[in-house]
């Protein structure tokens, strides 16, 4: 069984640098990956665009994980608020052992998890409270249109019409005790994709999955054989015939190295590609991003021993539309939560939490064309990014929360104009 820790899980649970650039071979493909005539590192640094922190909406402790745009004018970012009940549940010590709230999945407790949902509209001039059905924790959101809003929760699927947000129901997976949403991807209203990690209490192991909306229900897609203990941790779209979806392979993971799911749908089938080689052993597939039919990345979160104690690494792959290959992230300290493009920039971002040091800052690294160099942080101090979006016409949107448990707060950035 896969234990995802990292500083957001931590925040969500208990509230609830190093400069190298790794060079790329000159004859690499990946030196034209989605960055075209990228400056030096040096260059790039100077010229990056700084972020813009933006008034967030929110009193008390509070957490910002997912975030979409729709136009200049018109994105929205989703999480949770803490209350007094999730803090005394982690007093308790519910939940803190696992890092994931598994039980607030269960229908009969999603009244009372003490994390109600947080959904915030961006109009091009400020961030606003929606009123949301409380759902847990929103871990995720994407939009096709200003009609088309979508949510994954702990307890369900939010759907926004333009009017209002109102709860799907996804389909419960046989034979498990609850399930995670990790992912999902609005490509219309009738083309809606859901990722998400079943678990069985009694065995203790995995089932990854994948849902389709097609305009009225969702419906479960049949994988081909992963492995006896696997999750589905992301998925990304372009289209009805162009879906990737990523995960891992758990089984086994005691005597030799996990194996990363890497998965595309054509629109009939399932097709299954190698992971390139890495040095890593464990291995959380986080965000899989697709930019093109050949440019699409996936940001992993990668340890090089069995056991939980090592500092988490970057592991950063990339598709040319032929195969995949490890672009060679910076060896250091970098718990990556997501990846994503502009048109101009590739970000991965994320932070330096460790479990082997409690203190940590948000961590971002810039693709340059030849490597990883750093990028400017949209948050000083004690804090972590989340999630990335990248805004139309150019520019990101960064969301996370600044502070620890007891000081837990949301920040919403921005950068380019």
């Amino acid at each position: 069984m896969s234990v995802r820790w990292s500083a957001v899980a931590v925040m969500a649970i208990m509230s609830a640098a190093l400069t190298a650039v790794v060079p790329v071979a000159s004859g690499d493909p990946l030196r034209h990956a989605t960055v075209a005539g990228a400056a030096s590192p040096a260059a790039e640094a100077a010229t990056s665009p700084p972020w813009r922190l933006d008034d967030v909406p929110v009193q008390g402790r509070a957490n910002l994980v997912g975030v979409t745009a729709v136009a200049r004018d018109d994105a929205w970012a989703v999480g949770f608020t803490v209350t007094g009940k999730a803090a005394a549940a982690t007093a308790e010590g519910s939940s803190a052992a696992t890092g994931r709230m598994r039980a607030a999945v269960q229908a009969d407790q999603c009244d009372d998890h003490g994390l109600p949902s947080l959904a915030l509209h961006w109009d091009g001039a400020s961030w606003s409270q929606a009123p949301i059905p409380d759902s847990g924790r929103l871990t995720s959101v994407s939009a096709s249109g200003p009609g088309n809003v979508w949510a994954a929760a702990d307890c369900g699927v939010l759907h926004w019409d333009g009017r209002t947000w109102a709860r799907t129901s996804p389909v419960s997976i046989p034979g498990t005790d609850g399930a995670d949403l990790t992912g999902i991807k609005a490509v219309g209203a009738d083309d809606v994709w859901l990722s998400g990690t079943a678990w069985n209490g009694t065995t203790g192991k995995d089932h990854g999955f994948v849902q389709h909306w097609d305009g009225s229900r969702w419906r479960l897609v049949p994988l081909p054989a992963l492995g006896d203990d696997f999750d589905i941790s992301g998925v990304d779209a372009r289209g009805p015939q162009d879906v990737w979806v990523a995960g891992t392979d758990h089984t086994g993971y005691e005597t030799h190295a996990e194996r990363l799911l890497l998965l595309h749908w054509n629109g009939h089938g399932w097709k299954r590609f190698a992971e390139p080689a890495n040095t890593m052993w464990r291995k959380n597939a986080v965000r899989v991003r697709a930019v093109a039919s050949d440019d699409v990345w996936l940001a992993v979160i990668g340890r090089r021993v069995p056991d939980g104690n090592d500092i988490r690494r970057p592991l950063l792959l990339h598709w040319d539309g032929t195969a995949w290959a490890d672009t060679h992230a910076p060896e250091e300290r970098g718990d990556l939560h997501d990846v994503a493009a502009d048109g101009r920039t590739v970000l991965a971002a994320g932070d330096t939490w460790s479990p082997l040091d409690v203190e940590y800052e948000a961590y971002a690294r810039r693709w340059t064309g030849d490597g990883w160099t750093p990028a400017p942080l949209p948050a000083p101090g004690q804090a972590s990014i989340a999630a990335l979006a990248p805004i139309p016409g150019g520019g990101m949107w960064a969301v996370g929360a600044t502070g620890d448990e007891q000081t837990m707060r949301p920040f919403i950035a921005r950068s380019g104009h």
